[in-house]
């Protein structure tokens, strides 16, 4: 079992950079803007786009991982990928595009519409990470997307809520009407706890501190382009 201190200033570390994480200037410009109707209709496609990459960055983690962590992986992405049908909730992409369709989106435009080039650009890169990376590496670097949306880790709330509520500020839609949004809010909560659950029983050393430790950061990394690139180009467009 690893050391309970380092396991302490692992949480530590992880949840102060998940904080900064939605404080830093990409985050800051995405909550500052009024969200249209057309914003907000470029926000949910693109973000079911980047949603997608996660199910491919979990893939190569869960492909990399011992087997007790690829059962761990199963678990964590059969909400994503079948979501809970005994509690009547669809798929991940399903939910994104139900909420899409509360601005007239159709099942056609998220197939029809591609990933902006940023998107692109930084999918490519998490995939690269998730799949060439030690596997501590790729699984902290997905499990680093989960810290930074739990609302039981960041002091003003997730990600899913925090936009959640701006829609319902700007467009009047009720954060539980909005499905994935509403989702997010809670089920990240329990996805955030997967990757101190591994650690527990795989960080041994001061190198598989690291490893996971390197993993945030360059995920992080990614997802702060990520974000600069999605609020310019929702800015971009027109605000009202």
């Amino acid at each position: 079992m690893p050391d309970k201190d380092e396991l302490a200033d692992l949480q530590t570390q992880a949840f102060l950079m998940a904080n900064e994480q939605v404080c830093s200037p990409g985050y800051a410009h995405l909550y500052s803007l009024k969200f249209t109707k057309e914003r907000t209709r470029t926000y949910i496609i693109q973000r079911t786009h980047w949603t997608m990459n996660r199910r491919d960055c979990w893939a190569h983690a869960q492909a990399l991982a011992p087997m007790d962590v690829k059962k761990k992986i199963w678990d964590h992405e059969r909400d994503e990928l079948e979501g809970r049908p005994e509690d009547g909730i669809d798929d991940h992409y399903t939910l994104s595009v139900k909420e899409g369709g509360l601005l007239g989106l159709t099942p056609d435009d998220f197939i029809n519409t591609p990933p902006c080039d940023g998107l692109m650009a930084c999918s490519y890169a998490w995939l690269q990470l998730a799949s060439q990376s030690p596997w501590l590496t790729s699984v902290a670097a997905c499990a680093a997307l989960e810290l930074s949306n739990s609302d039981e880790i960041l002091k003003d709330g997730s990600n899913s809520r925090r936009i959640g509520e701006i829609i319902n500020r700007d467009l009047g839609i009720p954060l539980k009407a909005q499905a994935s949004n509403a989702e997010h809010a809670v089920a990240d909560v329990k996805h955030a706890h997967i990757l101190m659950e591994i650690a527990e029983d795989y960080m041994h050393t001061a190198q598989d501190k690291e490893q996971i430790l390197d993993g945030l950061r360059k995920s992080w990394a990614i997802d702060r382009m990520w974000k600069t690139v999605l609020s310019d180009m929702m800015a971009a467009l027109p605000a009202s």
